[in-house]
């Protein structure tokens, strides 16, 4: 009965966490996306909306495939990931800062997803070990992926410090390399998730 009232509450209480950050996140975001608007503020909220939607994905789509009995780790990380979302809301239009913030974001989500492969046992998926390695591969892919984001945007934070002059550039580089890391990390995700779900007989299409 213990075991079944831990693994039952994991997932609602991420997704009850991440809900509410992602509505704080969100009002802000809208809230500032009209202050002094210039196109680069646009495409910057934007991107931040998709972010939003794209860590709100991310759990929901974990807690379907993974259960365990919350510690405190896993407690924190939903605040340390969801709460980076929220100060790049208070710089849009702003290359630098913008930049470095989002850089942290994906950092901190490649930190989760590595914290996730490590304390991910097979004993999750029962019986299909195959369906265990269909999703380490998933999360590896989708950990590197952030990693090179985040690497990439923390770069082009500290570019545009170092030289304003190359602000909008560095601010259009930065709204491609976040455009295009959406598009890789929701596309890894569906194929795998599909493949995962494939191994129990659940037909799952990706992008359905």
């Amino acid at each position: 009965m213990l075991i079944r009232r831990s693994l039952e509450i994991s997932s609602s209480c991420f997704t009850t966490i991440i809900s509410i950050l992602q509505g704080v996140a969100l009002a802000i975001l809208a809230d500032n996306t009209f202050n002094d608007p210039s196109p680069l503020a646009y495409f910057h909220s934007v991107c931040l909306a998709l972010v939003l939607v794209g860590v709100f994905y991310t759990y929901v789509n974990m807690s379907i495939l993974l259960r365990w009995a919350p510690s405190f780790l896993d407690s924190f990380m939903p605040f340390m990931i969801a709460g980076l979302e929220i100060p790049p809301a208070y710089f849009l239009g702003q290359v630098a800062a913008w930049n470095t913030w989002l850089g942290m974001l994906w950092l901190g989500a490649a930190t989760g997803f590595y914290v996730n492969i490590k304390w991910s046992p097979a004993s999750h998926f029962g019986k299909e070990p195959k369906a265990h390695r269909i999703f380490h591969r998933m999360y590896h892919e989708l950990m590197l992926t952030s990693l090179a984001c985040g690497l990439a945007m923390g770069f082009f934070g500290i570019s545009a410090h170092l030289y304003p002059a190359a602000g909008p550039w560095l601010g259009v580089a930065g709204v491609v390399t976040v455009l295009a890391t959406m598009a890789i990390f929701v596309a890894r995700s569906e194929i795998r998730s599909s493949q995962i779900h494939a191994r129990f007989g659940v037909h799952r299409p990706p992008f359905n």
